[in-house]
């Protein structure tokens, strides 16, 4: 399944990939055979279940009639979440160059108007803090920005997609390197919006700023 803001990284083929995430997999798979295991004893053993929530009393004689039910529902749920984990979530970005993993560090959509995306995103390019920050967050709207930290590579991608109609439309993803890197990396989700105080940038004051 594709977020909106991992569109750019979609348009950067020769930058980055999407590739099946071995942990993932494993932990996916293990998730649908507990659920297979809980479901087959849980539909085998309902009468079983039954039988002994009868003997609930007090407060919980109320869940009697859940008890088996129940069991045999949260297996069958956990069979499907874990089929879903592991077609559609299964997944992580890379670096072709090196294969290291890209960590997403902030996911928002953005209280700006879709003429005005790519200003938002050469303000990221030039990669300094006091330029870019604070970010005009919003819950929803036609505008959405993904960063991206390759810790390994000391390496950061900015992307931002505009609506299109049903669909979204990658910008340019903009890489960040050096001190860039460096400022990006050092803030956390929170400092993006409206809480990026004077403090926090200034706090990244830097002369040799490079991207």
């Amino acid at each position: 399944m594709t977020e909106p803001q991992e569109q750019p990284l979609h348009a950067a083929p020769n930058e980055v990939r999407r590739v099946r995430s071995r942990q993932q997999v494993v932990a996916a798979a293990v998730t649908v055979g507990i659920g297979v295991i809980a479901s087959v004893l849980s539909v085998a053993l309902y009468e079983t279940l039954v039988e002994l929530s009868s003997d609930l009393e007090g407060r919980r004689s109320g869940l009697r009639g859940f008890v088996a039910p129940g069991a045999v529902f949260l297996s069958a749920a956990a069979v499907v979440g874990g089929l879903v984990w592991l077609f559609a979530w299964s997944y992580r970005w890379e670096r072709i160059e090196t294969g290291a993993p890209l960590t997403q560090q902030a996911s928002s959509y953005l209280a700006v108007p879709a003429r005005e995306a790519m200003a938002v995103l050469d303000r990221f390019r030039i990669g300094d803090p006091r330029v870019y920050l604070p970010v005009p967050t919003a819950k929803n709207g036609d505008v959405v920005l993904g960063v991206w930290l390759v810790r390994d590579d000391a390496v950061a991608y900015v992307g931002i997609a505009v609506r299109s109609g049903r669909d979204w439309q990658a910008l340019p993803l903009v890489t960040l390197r050096d001190n860039a890197y460096v400022a990006l990396s050092r803030l956390t989700i929170d400092q993006y919006g409206s809480r990026a105080g004077q403090t926090v940038v200034n706090g990244f004051l830097d002369p040799f700023l490079r991207n």
